[in-house]
C-alpha cells in the first residue's frame, strides 16, 4: 500500500514516466527506479495490532534510544519518557499508541515553551486520552523542511490502538511520554514496528 500522503507523488511520476516512455522509447527504462524508489519511501504496510486493551504500541518504526523518568513539560505531571529514532529510509506513517480521545496538539510556535525539556526544538505533539482516564503524549522533534509532520486527527476525535494518525517524511526523533504505572516491555537498542510491537502496558 501507498501512503495517502504519497499517492499523488506517485501518480504524476508514474503519468510522466508513461509520457516519457511513449516519446523517447525504451531509454527511459532506467528512470523507472525513481518511481520505484518513491514507492518504497511512501510504503504504508499493513501491520498486526496486539489484541491487548491495556497495551501501547509503538506509534513508529524505530530504534529505542533511552527509556528514562522525566517531568512532562505538557501537562506537568511525572513520566516515563521512551525516545524512538526513526530511520530516514523506514516506513513513515504514525501510529497512535492507544486507543482514546485526543485532547490537544501543540503545534510548531505552541510547542516553542516545550523544547528545554527535550534538549531540541519540537514540531508536534499530540495529547491522548484513554478512557480510563491515562494520558500518553507523542511529542515529535523538528528534522528539517522536508521532515514536517502530516497529520490525519483532530482535537475530539478518538482514535484506535494502533490506527494510522499521521506521516513523517523522513522521520525524526520521537518520546513518548506515558504515565508512571506503565510496565515497558522494551529496552534500549530494540527495533520496533509501529502497530505492531508493544512498548508497555498500563497497570490498573
Amino acid at each position: 500500500m501507498i501512503a495517502q500522503e504519497g499517492r499523488n507523488i506517485v501518480g504524476l511520476l508514474s503519468a510522466a514516466m508513461i509520457v516519457t516512455h511513449l516519446v523517447v522509447g525504451a531509454y527511459v527504462w532506467p528512470v523507472w527506479g525513481v518511481v520505484l524508489v518513491v514507492m518504497y519511501l511512501y510504503r504504508d504496510p499493513e501491520r498486526s495490532i496486539p489484541s491487548v486493551p491495556l497495551g501501547l504500541v509503538s506509534p513508529a518504526d524505530g530504534i529505542v534510544k533511552s527509556i528514562q523518568n522525566q517531568l512532562d513539560p505538557f501537562l506537568k505531571r511525572e513520566s516515563i519518557c521512551v525516545s524512538l529514532q526513526m530511520n530516514w529510509y523506514g516506513v513513515f506513517v504514525l501510529r497512535g499508541v492507544t486507543e482514546g480521545k485526543i485532547m490537544q496538539h501543540w503545534v510548531h510556535e505552541s510547542s516553542k515553551k516545550h523544547e528545554a525539556a527535550f534538549d531540541g526544538p519540537l514540531q508536534h505533539a499530540i495529547w491522548i486520552q484513554t478512557d480510563e482516564q491515562d494520558d500518553v503524549v507523542i511529542a515529535i522533534h523538528a528534522g528539517g523542511r522536508y521532515r514536517k509532520m502530516h497529520c490525519q486527527t483532530a482535537a475530539g476525535e478518538r482514535i484506535g490502538q494502533g490506527k494510522r494518525c499521521g506521516f513523517i517524511p523522513f522521520g525524526t526523533r520521537i518520546d513518548i511520554l506515558l504515565p508512571t504505572k506503565v510496565r515497558i516491555s522494551i529496552k534500549e537498542g530494540d527495533h520496533v514496528k509501529a502497530g505492531h510491537d508493544l512498548i508497555g502496558e498500563l497497570v490498573h
